[in-house]
């Protein structure tokens, strides 16, 4: 060894930078400074030993394995937090290391030597973790407060509907049993849309994302359902619905009913002071996906402000004298994306808006519902 590497060698030996030297394909070790053996938690007994029989843990690692690659292909290897199993007085602990083994080659291109160097980086990456940690404490509680929100804005509708026909069979003396059986029935279908509600909500409280129950899902039933629920909830009962094609839905039931509705419903409410309110309900195949329109001739959206109705508690400007909280179609915005399906508006002032709700075409649900009523 020249003065020149002995130089060089005291310079590392010296440095604060973690470092090891290899000098055969069998991975000898032949140079080791004190940060090292630190990191190690060995001592110079290891010299002149190959690094496979001093760290068998490591070698199970694949630390070994990746060493004698780069001895053969000449290429440097780097790693960024990588995370290593060590074992120091016979407890192992996982830490993590940036580190690189370069191949330091001759004149024939040949390696005659690796050069390891290593940070560790565990204090670091565990900073980190425990400020990501906070993050999602934060945004967790960020989530409940949205949740709460939206529990609230999602129940008002059913509860709504309950209350009213609750209120109606008091006021009557007396009543058919064609009308007990008629309002009966929709407090009980408004009980059961909410207990679906707290129940996905519940849900996705505890897992912290959408979970649902997936099955091929007509939409027959429950699109009259909330047609229904919807003229109750604003007193139109002048309403027309055009309710043509309707393509089964891959989904959860109780999901796909909280979209239709604050959709419809919306449609209802917004075109329910028109002297012939109208709805028309489609769906069709587009490009991968089943689209559903739901169209109505209401007051419009302004159409600067088509992408803010979006935003929660946001409403459009023409909405004065529309019960409402800014919600529903933020919430929608939010399941869909989860979905992967898509929501557009398109709008008129006075003239009306047209929802398009894209949903993924899933190929286990072919089925189609074909009936067109007037």
């Amino acid at each position: 060894m020249n003065r020149y590497e002995n130089l060089f060698l005291e310079i590392l030996q010296q440095s604060k930078g973690a470092t090891a030297i290899y000098d055969t394909v069998d991975i000898r070790i032949a140079f080791v400074n004190d940060a090292m053996y630190e990191i190690w938690g060995r001592g110079e007994e290891i010299i002149g030993h190959c690094f496979g029989d001093v760290f068998p843990e490591f070698t199970e690692q694949g630390f070994t394995e990746i060493l004698k690659n780069v001895w053969i292909t000449g290429e440097t290897y780097e790693a960024k937090e990588y995370p290593a199993n060590v074992a120091i007085n016979k407890v192992t602990e996982l830490k993590y290391f940036d580190f690189s083994y370069q191949a330091v080659l001759d004149d024939d291109g040949k390696t005659y030597a690796i050069i390891h160097t290593a940070t560790d980086v565990s204090s670091r990456r565990r900073a980190l973790e425990r400020v990501q940690e906070q993050d999602d404490i934060l945004a967790f509680n960020n989530e409940l407060e949205v949740l709460t929100r939206t529990l609230s804005h999602d129940l008002k509708n059913p509860l709504s509907i309950a209350k009213m026909g609750a209120q109606y069979m008091q006021t009557k003396d007396s009543l058919t049993k064609a009308e007990k059986y008629k309002w009966t029935t929709i407090i009980l279908d408004a009980l059961t849309s909410m207990e679906q509600i707290i129940g996905h909500k519940i849900q996705l409280n505890q897992a912290r994302m959408l979970k649902y129950d997936n099955e091929c899902v007509s939409l027959e039933k429950t699109i009259r359902k909330i047609c229904l629920e919807s003229q109750t909830l604003y007193n139109s009962t002048d309403c027309v619905f055009k309710i043509g094609q309707l393509k089964y839905l891959y989904g959860d039931e109780g999901i796909l009913y909280q979209i239709f509705f604050n959709i419809i419903s919306n449609a209802v409410k917004y075109s329910s002071k028109q002297k012939k309110p109208i709805v028309e309900i489609n769906s069709s195949k587009k490009q991968g996906y089943i689209v559903y329109t739901v169209q109505d001739n209401g007051i419009g959206i302004p159409k600067k402000e088509l992408e803010s109705v979006f935003q929660q508690f946001h409403r459009a400007s023409n909405t004065e004298g529309f019960p409402g909280t800014g919600i529903g179609l933020c919430v929608v915005k939010k399941i869909m994306t989860r979905l992967k399906g898509k929501i557009t508006l398109s709008s008129t002032v006075d003239k009306g808006t047209t929802v398009e709700l894209a949903f993924p075409e899933i190929t286990q649900c072919r089925g189609d519902v074909e009936r067109t009523d007037d």
